[in-house]
């Protein structure tokens, strides 16, 4: 097993990085689409779930398009009692599948996601850039959340089967794209150049728009990105870690989110108490090589040698 260089020596020095804006997406005004009718039927293919076009904007209830009455989605995570406040389940989604603008929480350790919302509750955990929302978001949520409440929410979300969804493509050239509520869509047009990006797309925004779980993205990176993120995770040991204490947490997972954290523990915008071995990884770490292994880990790191 590699031994990460943890301790003041690598903490002390942190390099200046910025927070590039194509990994931060944010609703564009200008490219609003005309606003759906609220009372508008709306249906999903394998649902047999009808709902209204107003119940997909609705932040306190989660959109649960396949029920199941024997294992019944826990109250909480369903809606939440505040107005405008979220319900867990409305991002991160009834069985904690995710996005790539958050956590996918299932699959992932009981007590890591106790500590981490209640270090959004804190003020220890936020983002690497100002004002991103869905940290934001979070953080306002979790005031008015009992800590009975995120017991429950944790236990349910650990007890989920984790299925990656998320296709990696290593490529020179992207589609154009533009922002789709906090994640980035494709656009008609020339492709350009990847220049160090990743990005991260939904392969049906349609479905995606309607909170579908089995929704599916595809993300490209750089040109060799999996292999160099391969070899830097394979210095530092990081799978020992990974698959050791957090359920193999990472691999087949969205890079675009990976990536937000890895910013995150190097800016110290994550700064709970079980945060330094992270950034003392980060702090190792250059943009480009912080690419390469949200790449290599989003690919399926876990599959690999």
């Amino acid at each position: 097993m590699k031994i990460l260089l943890i301790g003041a020596a690598v903490a002390a020095t942190v390099t200046a990085f910025e927070t590039p804006a194509w990994l931060y997406p944010a609703p564009s005004t200008e490219r609003r689409p005309p606003a759906a009718d609220p009372e508008a039927t709306v249906t999903l293919p394998g649902s047999r779930v009808t709902l209204k076009e107003r119940d997909l904007r609705t932040p306190e209830r989660a959109v649960d398009w396949f029920p199941d009455p024997a294992q019944p989605v826990p109250a909480f995570i369903r809606e939440n009692a505040q107005p405008g406040q979220y319900a867990c389940g409305f991002c991160h989604l009834p069985h904690g599948d995710g996005r790539p603008e958050n956590a996918s929480l299932a699959g992932l350790p009981e007590e890591y996601i106790i500590d981490q919302t209640e270090a959004f509750r804190s003020g220890a955990r936020t983002a690497a850039r100002a004002g991103w929302f869905p940290s934001t978001a979070m953080r306002t949520t979790i005031q008015h959340a009992s800590a009975d409440d995120v017991a429950t929410a944790a236990r349910w979300f650990s007890r989920q089967p984790f299925t990656s969804r998320v296709k990696v493509v290593e490529s020179a050239t992207v589609p154009p794209t533009a922002p789709l509520g906090f994640i980035l869509a494709a656009q008609p047009g020339p492709r350009e150049p990847i220049a160090g990006r990743i990005i991260e797309v939904p392969d049906d925004p349609h479905a995606f728009e309607k909170r579908d779980p089995r929704a599916t993205f595809t993300a490209w990176v750089p040109p060799g990105s999996i292999a160099k993120g391969r070899a830097i995770a394979a210095e530092l040991g990081c799978i020992e870690c990974h698959a050791e204490q957090m359920n193999g947490w990472g691999p087949g997972r969205s890079p675009s989110y990976i990536l937000r954290q890895l910013l995150a523990f190097k800016s110290r915008a994550r700064a709970d108490d079980g945060a330094e071995p992270m950034q003392a990884v980060a702090d190792q770490l250059d943009f480009d090589q912080m690419v390469a292994v949200a790449a290599w880990m989003a690919d399926g790191a876990k599959a690999k040698p």
